[in-house]
């Protein structure tokens, strides 16, 4: 049968996605079970399909004709072959449900509780070469798949493993109970984290070969009913290279104007703001390659450094040797910087560091956790710094979140539901320019092996741009409220053709680069009101 990803010199067909699940399936599978457990995993061999014309195994590598001989008297056909590799084939022989009537390979007594191990013992199970090779498998594919984050998790019947996908988590597979201890182990060691504590959180770090990839994985472990739960978050290649530019996040491209006007300031303090994963550090990155020039010094503190900026200083925080935002921002003041970046404004000192810095002369940009635009005005002040320096020095906060993206390979258009015409028509009353007056198509993704099947490939950016102008901060410096901030605001915005989140969101659906769906699943009803 002939392959699309093509064939090697020894007539192996080549499976380029080397779908982990089909592994898993398949070690589970009746093929499967006609031969020994540790007879597969010694060659690396799995049956995982009949066709009309044989039985399709998968293997890293053609294997030897006695191999092949006794594949094909087993399984009482011919064989042919499906690459995948050995260590992602062992993994998912080694994770398959203990039912089978053989011994299972490499797993003895010491690891069926993971209550009473000795610190000798947990070490010992997060080196044997199987956990190695689960864990590692457990990592390469959420990497194949583009995962931001592999969540581990104990549960009271096994471990349940997620990739977060676009933002969406999405369940992988589950483990037996007999690798609670084994897995999370060989995790901790990995992170160089304390094995034998599972009473208080730990965060770590590792730096994992898989394959060709180095890839810098962030551990953070948490105490939990079952056992322990552990998030995995991984940068490929260490900290990633700033190669994101502005256009590819999609953002709107009068907002993106604006923008781009507010960062070539000379001084004053630019905001993103929004929830955990909605693309702050990117958009704030992306900005600074923008700036950082040979004439120009950029100076970042941030915790931790997952973007490399090759022009630019960035100072990791160490909160535990005193080294934090704050203490950070004082000394970087003494470096003459034009530029710079705080991760994140965590406290009154260091919001009020940065705001001072703001004045005398530099460009800060930084992050805070609020829904929208208007309410990092009101988060400022709540951290008390003072209305008359807020006012001279804020002059722009982006508030932004990632919608998933409709896959181009399956993209279709549908006529819209009575529900989605009527947000639409909510939004067109209220941002008239941009908008037709109706909502006549929308795009979706009917889903296809490329996406997954979820109809949604990559994240797209939607945003509202706030940009301080004197009768803002008239405002501010009078103490208004959130709400007279939020209507003066939403006032500027309809007289000068901009428009808030909500809107984005729907500018989005007309480009056919979203969901009406997806827009409601990251904007709550409050943003939106």
């Amino acid at each position: 049968m002939s392959d699309p990803a093509g064939t090697n010199p020894a007539g192996m067909v080549r499976d380029a996605r080397r779908d982990g699940q089909v592994l898993r399936d398949a070690a589970t599978s009746d093929l499967a079970r006609r031969f020994p457990i540790r007879w597969l995993s010694e060659h690396a061999v799995l049956p995982l399909r009949s066709e009309p014309d044989g039985v399709v195994v998968a293997a890293e590598n053609v294997p030897s004709p006695a191999v092949q001989e006794s594949l094909s008297h087993h399984l009482g056909m011919s064989v042919r072959f499906e690459q995948h590799a050995a260590s992602d084939i062992r993994a998912a022989i080694l994770a398959a449900p203990r039912d089978r009537v053989d011994a299972p390979i490499a797993v003895d007594e010491t690891w069926r509780s993971d209550q009473t191990e000795s610190l000798d013992d947990l070490r010992a199970q997060a080196s044997r070469e199987p956990v190695v090779q689960l864990v590692n498998a457990i990592l390469s594919e959420a990497m194949r798949a583009g995962a931001s984050d592999v969540h581990i998790e104990s549960m009271a019947d096994g471990v349940r493993v997620r990739h977060r996908l676009d933002g969406v988590l999405h369940d992988v597979q589950t483990l037996g109970r007999e690798f609670r201890a084994s897995v999370l182990s060989r995790i901790k060691v990995m992170a160089s984290l304390d094995i034998a504590e599972r009473r208080v959180p730990q965060d770590g770090r590792a730096r994992v070969r898989l394959g060709a990839l180095d890839v810098d994985v962030r551990v953070s472990t948490l105490p939990a009913l079952h056992g322990e739960s552990v998030v995995l978050r991984l940068l490929e290649g260490g900290q990633q290279t700033a190669t994101q530019t502005l256009e590819a996040l999609g953002l709107a491209t009068p907002l993106l104007a604006r923008w781009r006007s507010l960062i070539q300031r000379p001084d004053g303090l630019l905001l993103a703001t929004g929830p955990t994963g909605s693309g702050k550090s990117t958009t704030l990155h992306a900005s600074l390659r923008e700036r950082s020039t040979s004439d120009v010094k950029v100076v970042t503190v941030e915790d931790p450094v997952e973007c490399r900026l090759e022009s630019a200083v960035q100072l990791p925080v160490n909160v535990r040797a005193g080294f934090g935002f704050a203490t950070a921002l004082r000394a970087i003041l003494r470096h003459d910087p034009d530029v710079i970046l705080v991760g994140e404004m965590r406290d009154t000192e260091t919001a009020e560091i940065a705001v001072r810095a703001a004045l005398t002369g530099h460009l800060v940009f930084s992050t805070l956790h609020t829904t929208d635009a208007v309410s990092a005005v009101q988060r400022l002040l709540d951290m008390d710094v003072p209305p008359f320096l807020l006012g001279a020095t804020l002059q722009g906060v982006v508030a932004q979140r990632l919608v998933r993206r409709v896959c181009i390979h399956c993209i279709e258009d549908r006529t819209p539901t009575a529900t989605e015409q009527a947000q639409y028509r909510a939004v067109q009353s209220t941002f008239p320019s941009g908008f037709p007056e109706s909502l006549s198509r929308v795009a979706i993704g009917t889903g296809c092996s490329i996406c997954s099947g979820t109809g949604y490939r990559g994240r797209v950016a939607i945003a509202e741009l706030l940009t301080m102008d004197d009768r803002l901060r008239a405002l501010v410096l009078a103490g208004e409220s959130a709400p007279a901030l939020r209507a003066a605001v939403r006032e500027t915005w309809k007289t000068s053709g901009a428009h808030d989140l909500a809107a984005d969101g729907w500018r989005a659906v007309l480009d056919g680069s979203t969901t009406p769906s997806e827009v409601s699943r990251v904007i709550s009803h409050e943003t939106i009101g």
